[in-house]
C-alpha cells in the first residue's frame, strides 16, 4: 500500500551557484530571491546561455515540490509514490534513476522532461526558473484513480498549465472524502489567485508562505489566513529563516528556527511538508509535528540538493528532543 502519493510537476533540478542574482542578465526576465518563474520553449535557450556564462553547475537532482516531499517521506521509512510526467529522454532516465526508493510506477513518460534551474546567490535564497517540458500536459488519463484512491494520503503541488490544474481539481473532487489530502500551491498556483481555490477547498492541510497566501486571497496575511480556514482544516504557513506557523479554527502556534549557514535552501519547505505529514500519519500532535518539521527543514539546507534530507533515525532524535522540551503539543 502506498502511504502518500505526490502529484505535481516532476522537474530535473539543475542547481547553479552565482555571485549575484543580478548577474543573470536576460532582457524581459525579472528574477527575485525566493521567486519562481516559468519560461517558454523559445525563451529557455537564451536564459540557459546567460546563466552558464556567470554560474557554476553544482548538482543535478530530481526535483519538483511533490517529489521532494515524497523523498523526505521515503527517507522516514514511508512507502511514497509519484504521479506525474517525465520525458522519453536522457533527462527522464536520469530523473528515474536518481528517484529510486520512491514508487514511480504511476509516472508517465512522454516527450521532454521539465527542467528547473535553481539559482543560489550570496543571499542563499534560491530563485527558480522553470522550463516545464511535457509536465504541463498532465491529463485525466495520466492519473490512475484506482491506485490513488488506495493511498493513505494525497499531496498535490503545482504544474505550470491550467489544464493540469483542472485535471487535479477533477481528481480531488472524485476522491474528496475518500482520501485525506494536502495542497502546496507554490507561487505559480498562488499567482492564479482565486481560480485555485476549488483545488484547496476541503483540504486537510494547506502548506503555503506569506507571499503565496496573500496572492491566493488578495489580502494581507492575517485576513488571508482567516479566509483560508474556510477552505482548509489546517494552514501551515512557512516563513523561511523565521520558522513556521500553524493555524486551525480553534488554535495557532508559532515555531522559530535556529540560525544555520545555508548552502542550498531548495526544497527546505518540501522537507518541512514531508516530515510534518509523516508525523501526522503517526498520530503525532500537529504542534509537535511542526516543531520537528521545522528543525528537519533547517538542517536540510546545509548541502546541495537532497543529500541532507533527514532519515528515520534523525527525525526520531528530533522528535524525542522536542517531546522532552515541549511536551506533546
Amino acid at each position: 500500500m502506498i502511504d502518500v502519493y505526490g502529484i505535481g510537476a516532476l522537474n530535473l533540478d539543475l542547481i547553479y551557484e552565482v555571485a549575484h542574482l543580478r548577474d543573470v542578465d536576460v532582457p524581459g526576465l525579472k528574477l527575485e530571491h525566493g521567486g519562481e518563474v516559468a519560461l517558454s520553449v523559445a525563451q529557455f535557450p537564451g536564459f540557459r546561455r546567460a546563466l552558464e556564462r556567470v554560474g557554476v553547475l553544482k548538482k543535478v537532482s530530481p526535483g519538483g515540490s511533490a517529489s521532494n516531499t515524497c523523498h523526505a517521506l521515503f527517507r522516514m521509512g514511508y512507502h511514497a509514490g509519484l504521479a506525474g510526467v517525465v520525458g522519453r529522454d536522457a533527462s527522464g532516465d536520469t530523473y528515474l534513476e536518481q528517484a529510486k526508493g520512491v514508487d514511480t510506477d504511476s509516472v508517465v513518460r512522454n516527450g521532454t522532461t521539465g527542467l528547473a534551474c535553481i539559482i543560489n546567490s550570496e543571499e542563499r535564497d534560491r530563485s527558480i526558473v522553470l522550463f516545464p517540458g511535457t509536465a504541463r500536459d498532465l491529463s485525466d488519463e495520466d492519473l490512475d484513480r484506482g491506485k490513488l484512491a488506495g493511498a493513505r494520503w494525497l499531496h498535490m503541488t503545482s504544474f505550470v498549465s491550467r489544464g493540469s490544474l483542472e485535471a487535479q481539481m477533477r481528481l480531488k473532487q472524485d476522491l474528496l472524502g475518500k482520501v485525506p489530502f494536502s495542497i502546496d500551491p507554490g507561487e505559480i498556483y498562488a499567482a492564479m489567485g482565486r481560480d485555485v481555490l476549488p483545488l484547496i477547498e476541503g483540504t486537510d492541510v494547506l502548506f503555503t508562505s506569506k507571499r503565496e497566501i496573500e496572492l491566493l486571497f488578495g489580502c494581507d496575511r492575517d485576513q488571508a489566513v482567516g479566509q483560508a480556514l474556510a477552505f482548509a482544516k489546517t494552514v501551515v504557513l512557512k516563513q523561511g529563516k523565521e520558522g513556521a506557523s500553524l493555524f486551525t479554527k480553534g488554535s495557532s502556534c508559532r515555531v522559530e528556527t535556529e540560525a544555520v549557514e545555508a548552502v542550498d535552501n531548495t526544497g527546505a519547505g518540501d522537507v518541512l511538508n514531508g516530515v510534518f505529514l509523516g508525523l501526522l500519519l503517526r498520530g503525532v500532535d500537529q504542534a509537535l509535528a511542526l516543531r520537528v518539521a521545522v528543525a528537519a527543514a533547517t538542517s536540510s539546507v546545509k548541502v546541495y540538493g537532497r543529500d541532507a534530507y533527514p532519515d528515520r533515525q534523525s527525525v526520531e532524535v528530533l522528535y524525542e528532543d522536542m517531546l522532552v522540551h515541549h511536551g506533546k503539543g
